[in-house]
């Protein structure tokens, strides 16, 4: 049995009764992992019945105001929505919940700094808490929080893969999340999870982050921000040990036409080494990367 196969296997052997997929096998079923599996289930040979499960999960989970909560036992609406959106985009785009939740995303905006924030910001004008600016609105981890960069490329993912069909409006949130990642982007190239720069401070790009982000600018490839955080990118995975960030790094590779196959085959070693840990999500990405990809 292929490397792929057995992960193939072990994706499907964790799906709950339910439908759905949570962290790990008996864990309650969460949003962004069972969209990540229905993502991966589509090419499975031997996931039909299981990807039938995730979509079933998928379009009973979803709220009636179009979003989708953390998981089951998690009521809070989050950024996994747009993975839920992505998800039935691609696999069941004439499903109404598809344009329901891609409704829900573009109304959702991170909060602006407080006064208190805008006012420290403004009297340490030589020496810079943050070094972004404050006035850009991209997408939070959860609803009324302030915008990060992984969630913010989540539904930039989501809402260009819907883009034919959007209104106006959610454009122009697009430009501007758009305009918020490459405002985040770290020196030299590359992401954190939230700021590039803070007392001061440069932080480290994240080589997960950094891929994530580059799927969610495909479209923008052209630009020297985007070849420098290419090149970022590669620089970060020669120390990666993490099947996560080499999935998420493959399937971006693969999307820019890049050589992939050096990752692929360290994906693989990381399964037979220690089977992501159970890991659902890193579990499906890998699916993905070694299938060729998704995204």
């Amino acid at each position: 049995m292929s490397t792929l196969a057995q992960i193939r296997e072990t994706l499907r052997g964790s799906q709950g009764s339910d439908g759905g997929l949570g962290a790990r096998a008996g864990t309650p079923s969460r949003t962004e992992t069972t969209a990540l599996a229905a993502l991966a289930l589509a090419d499975d040979p031997d996931g039909h019945t299981a990807l039938a499960g995730t979509l079933r999960w998928l379009n009973e989970a979803q709220a009636e105001d179009g979003s989708w909560p953390v998981g089951s036992d998690l009521d809070d609406r989050s950024w996994s929505s747009s993975l839920a959106v992505l998800a039935l985009a691609k696999l069941s785009p004439v499903d109404d919940g598809v344009g329901q939740g891609a409704r829900w995303l573009t109304a959702q905006v991170g909060r602006a700094p407080g006064w208190r924030a805008r006012l420290i910001q403004w009297l340490r004008s030589d020496d810079r808490i943050l070094d972004q600016d404050p006035g850009l609105q991209g997408w939070p981890w959860v609803a009324g929080a302030s915008s990060w960069v992984e969630p913010t490329a989540c539904a930039l993912l989501a809402l260009k893969a819907l883009r034919p069909e959007l209104p106006r409006r959610a454009e122009a949130r697009i430009e501007e999340g758009e305009r918020l990642v490459y405002d985040r982007m770290c020196t030299g190239g590359g992401w954190n999870y939230g700021n590039s720069v803070v007392f001061d401070e440069a932080l480290e790009p994240y080589p997960d982050v950094t891929a994530i982000a580059l799927l969610a600018l495909q479209d923008r490839a052209g630009e020297e921000a985007h070849r420098l955080s290419l090149g970022a990118l590669r620089h970060l995975l020669e120390k990666t040990t993490s099947g996560l960030a080499l999935s998420w790094a493959s399937l971006c590779l693969d999307v820019h036409g890049q050589p992939s196959r050096a990752l692929r085959e360290r994906i693989e070693g990381s399964f037979r080494a220690r089977g992501f840990l159970g890991d659902v999500r890193t579990l499906a990405l890998a699916s993905l990367a070694l299938d060729g990809g998704a995204a």
